[in-house]
């Protein structure tokens, strides 16, 4: 019944485009168990059932062969592709068995800085947030004060520090980040992120390593000199560390209009990029633009209701 449903869907998204839209998800950690600071990323048994789910009613592809097809009018119906953003540890040692274990091709966009450090500057805050023993967060950080008394009223600080923090300059928030971890405390970060071992290693496994800034700023806060270097820098250590070409770039928080704009696009082009991924929701058709390209995570967790749900949304968001 779901592969009749999925199939009149898409004939019909096929009669209105004139061509099979792509749908393109998004995703960030896969976890071993819940993580109450991440409470919308999937845990490892769900994203296995998922990708087999996926798997047997999608047509899974590489994003290279996706953006091939896409270009030519080629795609076959319920064509897919999957991502993840950052390039967190858990994506080498709990992602990619259960994709490699499903066939299952995936794109990396990793954050350098993070490969280098260890971390990224949100796992910083979170990291002090969960260690420190203080009960109060001053209004110096982001112009409000903040009790964090419990667990519960740590989870809701590090949500608005997030909120508030991300909208600023790398250099403005690197300021802020080290008064938050004066009041808080200094600790020694544990690393969250991959190494170039690890990244290399997906590599050769055939999964598709893309850009994602160097910090993971959020691109429209910077000058455009400061957004030039973000975007070289994490392109040029990427291809340093798999020895080969990185074609593809997703722009960190990524609604286009707000978080990036044309001028980002132009110097993504400019870079050599082929083509620039926002989370914007929608599927791609060949007549877009291949530089804000759309992404998208449905929240339905039953697996027919989040297939038919990425139907949709490929076929009527263009």
């Amino acid at each position: 019944m779901l592969n009749l449903l999925l199939s009149i869907i898409y004939c019909r998204s096929r009669t209105k485009l004139k061509e099979n839209p792509l749908a393109i998800l998004y995703y960030h950690h896969v976890f071993e168990t819940k993580n109450q600071y991440h409470p919308d990323d999937i845990i490892a048994v769900e994203f296995d059932k998922k990708i087999k789910f996926l798997s047997k009613y999608f047509t899974i592809l590489s994003l290279p062969d996706a953006m091939r097809l896409l270009k030519t009018k080629r795609l076959p119906p319920k064509a897919l592709v999957i991502t993840f953003d950052d390039g967190y540890q858990d994506n080498f040692t709990i992602a990619a068995p259960i994709l490699k274990n499903h066939a299952c091709p995936a794109t990396f966009f990793i954050s350098t800085r993070g490969v280098e450090e260890g971390y990224l500057w949100n796992d910083e805050v979170e990291q002090l947030i969960k260690n420190t023993t203080k009960k109060v967060i001053s209004k110096d950080i982001i112009g409000e004060k903040i009790t964090i008394n419990n667990n519960d009223e740590k989870k809701q600080a590090f949500e608005l520090l997030l909120s508030k923090l991300k909208f600023l300059s790398d250099n403005k928030r690197t300021l802020q980040l080290k008064k938050l971890a004066d009041e808080l405390g200094n600790i020694e970060f544990k690393r969250t992120m991959m190494t170039e071992q690890q990244i290399n290693t997906l590599h050769n496994d055939g999964f598709t390593i893309g850009a994602h800034t160097h910090s993971h700023t959020i691109v429209s806060t910077e000058t455009n000199e400061n957004c030039r270097a973000e975007l070289l820098t994490n392109k040029q250590k990427l291809e340093s560390i798999i020895k080969s070409p990185v074609d593809y770039l997703a722009f960190p928080n990524g609604l286009y209009g707000r978080d990036f704009q044309k001028s980002h696009c132009d110097t993504a082009k400019e870079l050599g990029f082929k083509a620039a991924f926002s989370t914007n929701d929608g599927g791609a058709i060949s007549t877009n633009t291949i530089w804000e390209i759309p992404r998208f995570m449905p929240y339905r967790k039953q697996h027919s209701l989040f297939s038919l749900s990425i139907a949709k949304i490929a076929g009527e968001h263009v």
